[in-house]
């Protein structure tokens, strides 16, 4: 069977890499004796998968994995055994499973919302203005590292909702873009492009990545796709 599971990433943790945050999920499930199913072969490794890495340093209230076991037992318990010796800050917020195979979490992923707080001692109205006007270009050129070097690209096409409230001491911004391996975009290169500052990854600036989706007509939180085949 297989069981998928929608967890947060929040605090400390959220600088513990994706491979280590990998490695802590496989002993997590052998500590609280999940039966897991592994792969044949040599190298067995067990049949974990996660839906897309999250980069270090940005926050989540809505990660997803899959666990392939090898016999019976209920999400619901799966769950509850995580959630008692997982790492202050991965919190395991909802377990259901899904046909055995079905589609990867990887290919399932086309969208990503993210909310993003700018603090107003490192970001002024001059930066509002710049990100206003940006917004309002048919193209917004950027440069983007792909696999065979750095290279020009319109992000502007995978700007699929923007929206951003002025608050007391920082502005704050909800953006929906397309990610997943198709096409992705990271919201650091949406501030660089937007903002025209190549150093804006050095300044105190919280992301945290609020739901992937995936696309049926509409785009749907992965959660809710799943429940409703």
């Amino acid at each position: 069977m297989k069981i998928r599971l929608k967890f947060t990433k929040q605090g400390a943790v959220k600088f513990v890499g994706h491979l280590d945050t990998m490695r802590l999920f496989q002993r997590a499930i052998k500590v609280a004796k999940i039966p897991v199913a592994y792969s044949q072969g040599f190298n067995p490794h067990s049949l974990v998968y996660f839906a897309m890495p999250l980069s270090v340093g940005v926050s989540s209230m809505a990660e997803y994995m899959d666990i392939v076991t090898h016999t019976d037992i209920s999400p619901e318990e799966v769950k509850r055994l995580l959630n008692d010796i997982l790492v202050e800050g991965i919190v395991i917020k909802d377990a259901f499973l899904v046909e055995e195979h079905s589609d990867s979490l990887m290919s399932l992923v086309h969208a990503a919302a993210y909310e993003i707080d700018l603090p107003k001692q490192d970001f002024s109205h001059e930066d509002i203005s710049i990100l206003k006007e940006s917004l309002k270009q048919e193209e917004i050129i950027t440069r983007k590292k792909g696999k065979k070097g750095m290279k020009s690209v319109d992000i502007k096409p995978m700007i699929l909702d923007f929206s951003v409230e002025e608050l007391p001491n920082s502005l704050k911004m909800f953006l929906n873009v397309l990610a997943g391996s198709k096409e992705n975009l990271s919201p650091q290169l949406f501030l660089k492009a937007v903002l025209k500052d190549e150093e804006v990854e050095k300044k105190d600036i919280a992301i945290m990545r609020k739901e992937l989706y995936t696309y049926d007509s509409d785009y749907i939180a992965l959660d809710c796709y799943r429940r409703k085949k």
